[in-house]
């Protein structure tokens, strides 16, 4: 009881104050345990593959709010104003994210809606109503396949600075590579398309482009989109996001057009020991996931989180 009080005050002390800070997570199959039947969700259900329960999405939702909250220590003592999220089945699980953890006592809303994506995960973005004036949001959707769309905000900072976001999470190299790199390509030239829109009418425009790319900076896709719409790639010291058969990279990335770069510091890999667990067969640590293949795992993400903060 007094740890769980405990997080409670930090959390309300982590709201409080206007310091901006920015967490981009990808949290991996944020599932309800209810089969929808729109999606191919069935096998996070209760009697399906993962063996789902009420009772393991209530531990991962838990997880990742003592995450966001821990991540205050990092960031100046405030816990952030923007969070961009990755692989979000629906609104109800952002609901009980906001609604049912110590995050209640922060003033976080949500920008969603359920995409085209055949397994029904989309990207989220939450943001703290007392330091963030919302001005207009919708969503990119790709016409020629179906894929997470992606999310576009414009807001103002503390009644000051206006931020166009983009939260992303690009088709993955499931089917391989070079097979799914069109897809990337495609995703990518309509974002570049809806930045172009927004330099057309304001040309110092301070741009923020985050989420799971499934491609490194260094890929053909995600250097295209940085050279044409003059994009800084914040996570370029990031040592890693996910680590697949023992090599770190860096595919979950935050971009900022030139405006956004000046104002906010290099993007930095969150990794608490909570995140983590021992690499049997790679050595050293890796994200503790929730689940390896079939067996239940009880982490939060393959995925580490990244985090910056807007320099004052």
């Amino acid at each position: 009881m007094k740890r769980i009080c405990a997080v409670v005050i930090y959390a309300i002390l982590a709201c409080s104050g206007a310091s901006a800070q920015i967490f981009c997570w990808n949290i991996e199959n944020f599932f309800d345990s209810r089969d929808d039947p729109a999606t191919a969700d069935e096998a996070f259900t209760p009697g399906g593959e993962m063996h789902w329960t009420r009772r393991r999405f209530e531990a991962k939702r838990n997880l990742i709010a003592k995450t966001i909250i821990a991540s205050a220590e990092r960031l100046g003592g405030q816990i952030p104003c923007l969070i961009g999220l990755c692989e979000v089945e629906n609104r109800a699980v952002l609901s009980s994210l906001l609604e049912d953890t110590p995050l209640a006592k922060c003033r976080y809303r949500a920008l969603h809606r359920d995409s085209p994506d055949p397994r029904g995960i989309d990207v989220a973005l939450l943001y703290d109503a007392a330091r963030i004036r919302m001005l207009h949001n919708d969503f990119i959707r790709i016409d020629s396949f179906a894929t997470r769309e992606i999310l576009y905000a414009e807001a103002v900072l503390e009644a000051s600075d206006t931020l166009h976001i983009f939260v992303n999470h690009w088709p993955s190299k499931y089917s391989g590579a070079k097979a799914s790199k069109p897809r990337r390509e495609a995703v990518g030239r309509a974002l570049a398309a809806r930045i172009d829109s927004v330099y057309a009418l304001h040309p110092d425009a301070a741009l923020l482009v985050m989420g799971d790319f499934n491609d490194t900076a260094e890929s053909a896709s995600v250097a295209s989109l940085c050279s044409r719409c003059k994009l800084e790639n914040l996570t370029a010291k990031v040592e890693g996001t996910i680590k697949f058969k023992g090599k770190w990279e860096t595919i979950d990335l935050m971009l900022a057009s030139p405006a956004a770069a000046a104002k906010i510091s290099p993007a930095e890999a969150f990794k608490p020991g909570f995140l983590l667990e021992e690499d049997k067969a790679f050595m050293g640590r890796k994200p503790r996931r929730s689940y390896i293949g079939p067996r239940y795992n009880g982490g939060a993400s393959d995925h580490l989180p990244i985090i910056a903060k807007f320099l004052r």
